[in-house]
């Protein structure tokens, strides 16, 4: 229970901190000062996990690679980018964004190394928070899986808010619940592969999306 304790909870702290300009002022620096605190948060969660009576890495998939795991990253990956139309239909009924212009503007001035970075944030030390620390280190401490997961993903869409704005947390929380399928049929690396294949438009288009959204209609 601790692993999964101090890893949402730090992952509340880095969000909370950010929010209060802890990392500075709003923009591209900020974002990725706290990525790195997330990676702190990952790191020191994961290891509070191995600590942990109960915990496998066998059972979170941690040593399964291969196709299977591939496969399924892939197309719950194509899921969640398929469901952005849906999304923004509904974004846009209800008066809101589609987007947060702001995370899309320091995106698109940031070089692709930087990009990559918070890509890889995302894709890798998001899952060994919400998912690999958090419902592994709860279904170890003798929470039911159900209770686990619902944990997992309540926390993994609110702390998005402060991101990406309210109406966004739809697209979130669609996105995560895919994310906590692809780990609980494929495991760890499934669930990576399906962050990466979800965020990389945005983090790789970027720029593009935010011209886009500049030109006058």
């Amino acid at each position: 229970m601790i692993a999964a304790t101090a890893a949402l909870g730090g992952a509340a702290l880095v969000v909370g901190l950010r929010g209060r300009g802890a990392f500075g002022s709003p923009g591209l620096q900020t974002r990725l000062r706290s990525a790195a605190a997330l990676w702190l948060v990952a790191a020191g969660g994961f290891w509070l996990a191995l600590q942990q009576p109960g915990f496998d890495l066998a059972q979170i998939g941690f040593f399964t690679f291969g196709w299977r795991q591939v496969g399924l990253g892939v197309l719950f990956g194509v899921l969640g980018i398929l469901s952005v139309p849906i999304y923004i239909v509904v974004a846009t009924k209800l008066g809101g964004t589609a987007h947060n212009a702001e995370a899309l503007a320091s995106l698109a001035t940031a070089p692709l190394p930087q990009r990559l970075f918070l890509l890889v944030t995302a894709a890798v030390g998001e899952e060994l928070i919400f998912r690999a620390v958090a419902i592994g280190g709860l279904i170890a401490a003798g929470v039911p899986h159900f209770g686990a997961i619902a944990v997992s993903l309540a926390v993994f869409v609110v702390l998005h808010r402060s991101s990406w704005g309210a109406v966004h947390l739809l697209f979130v929380g669609v996105a995560g619940a895919l994310l906590t399928a692809a780990f609980v049929l494929g495991g760890l690396w499934a669930a990576i592969i399906a962050h990466f294949v979800v965020d990389a438009p945005m983090f790789l288009a970027g720029p593009k999306i935010a011209d886009r959204g500049r030109r006058p209609v």
